[in-house]
């Protein structure tokens, strides 16, 4: 029985998709993509700590009940990979506070998920070669491979194939998150446009172009306009961040979050402000690099 003798904490940062294209699906029905994404300092915050004796892993999440904790959450399945792939049983507790809403496309649990397979690791003193953790990641989730690597990247495959990009500008952006909620499964089956392989841009020029004007000109989302038909905030806030000042607008993932590009961190928070709930706006920035775990 392996034994943690340490708790770490770590934020989970959401990410963005600036650029989305679907351009393909595999045999198996995952859909191929093309996507320009970005981690954001928008954060849950993951513990993890030793568990009581004889419980193995268990997760609580605050802040979030439509959230389900247990081994339910994606967070308790990456421990219980990690423990399976080391060969070890042990205790662990993973406590989430919750900030990044589920079913906004900002990719909440995923980033849990890749937190704990960064980290869990390393409390219990064992190390995982990074490419069988990025095949783990994958088990987990198309989103997770991204969260793992922690920095900007275009993404292809399913989202697993990432070319990290470590010069991408500091956007000064805005994410505003309706009430109303989207199934990715859902927008999957019912939001995108028929695939055709014209859609498919050329990812070395795509990769390249990376000053702030160009990629504010390449802001895309094939799921936005199918979205936006079913659910109306969609479209309402796309067009009051452009009535607040916004250089670009897209919508992030399947949804329902959206965004906004600003000239500057001053004028984000600024727009920011001018929102009020239901809807939830937060000015943040573009990380570069996985938040540092505390060790406590």
């Amino acid at each position: 029985m392996a034994c943690l003798s340490t708790t770490a904490r770590v934020r989970a940062p959401a990410k963005v998709n600036l650029s989305l294209r679907i351009v393909g699906r595999r045999p198996d029905g995952y859909h191929l993509l093309e996507s320009l994404m970005v981690p954001v300092s928008f954060y849950d915050e993951v513990t993890i700590a030793p568990g009581r004796s004889g419980t193995g892993v268990g997760c609580r999440v605050r802040g979030a009940a439509d959230v389900p904790g247990g081994k339910r959450n994606l967070a308790a399945r990456a421990a219980d990979l990690v423990l399976r792939e080391l060969g070890c049983r042990a205790d662990v507790m993973i406590e989430i506070d919750k900030h990044i809403p589920a079913g906004a496309g900002l990719g909440g649990g995923s980033s849990d998920a890749a937190a704990v397979l960064r980290i869990l690791p390393r409390m219990l003193g064992r190390r995982i070669r990074r490419p069988r953790l990025v095949e783990m990641a994958v088990s987990l989730g198309a989103d997770v491979p991204f969260f793992l690597a922690g920095s900007p990247a275009f993404a292809t495959g399913i989202g697993e194939r990432l070319a990290l990009l470590p010069g991408f500008p500091r956007l000064a952006l805005v994410i505003v998150v309706p009430s109303s909620r989207v199934e990715t499964r859902w927008a999957f089956a019912h939001a995108l446009p028929s695939l055709t392989s014209r859609k498919r841009r050329n990812s070395r020029a795509m990769r390249s172009r990376l000053a702030p004007a160009s990629i504010v000109a390449g802001l895309h989302n094939d799921f936005e306009a199918g979205v936006g038909a079913a659910v109306e905030d969609v479209h309402r806030l796309l067009s009051e961040l452009r009535r607040l000042g916004a250089l670009g607008t897209v919508m992030s993932g399947s949804g329902s979050a959206v965004v906004g590009v600003f000239e500057s961190p001053a004028e984000a928070r600024e727009a920011a402000g001018r929102f009020s709930r239901p809807d939830v706006a937060r000015a943040v920035r573009v990380l570069r690099r996985p938040p540092t775990p505390v060790w406590l």
